[in-house]
């Protein structure tokens, strides 16, 4: 993030995104892009999360009053189904290795 900061100031006017619209300290850039971007990255998101809800939980009306937010039974937190280089292990076992796998190298870039 930090090196990101550095070298939009660096390039600033320099490159074909938005025109070289935007400028002055990078600390102002954000204020100065146009509200439509922000509203189409919005709805993409907005978007991206209600497929990502509809995969990974249980219909409300269909869900006991005592368990909100149940997660259906063959629902794994983080697969959506994307895996277009098909990486993804078929067997369980190779699976829970590579999750575990890929939590523990994201604590680790944490660090």
């Amino acid at each position: 993030a930090v090196i990101g900061f550095l070298v939009g100031e660096a390039v600033e006017s320099k490159t074909v995104l938005f025109n070289g619209e935007i400028s002055g300290p990078a600390i102002g850039q954000l204020a100065q892009v146009n509200p439509l971007l922000w509203v189409f990255l919005g709805a993409g998101i907005a978007k991206a999360e209600t497929i990502r809800a509809e995969i990974g939980w249980v219909e409300p009306e269909n869900v006991p009053f005592d368990k909100p937010g149940q997660l259906r039974d063959s629902y794994i937190p983080g697969d959506i189904g994307f895996d277009p280089l098909g990486l993804k292990p078929e067997d369980s076992e190779e699976l829970d290795v590579m999750i575990t796998k890929e939590l523990q190298n994201g604590r680790l870039a944490m660090l």
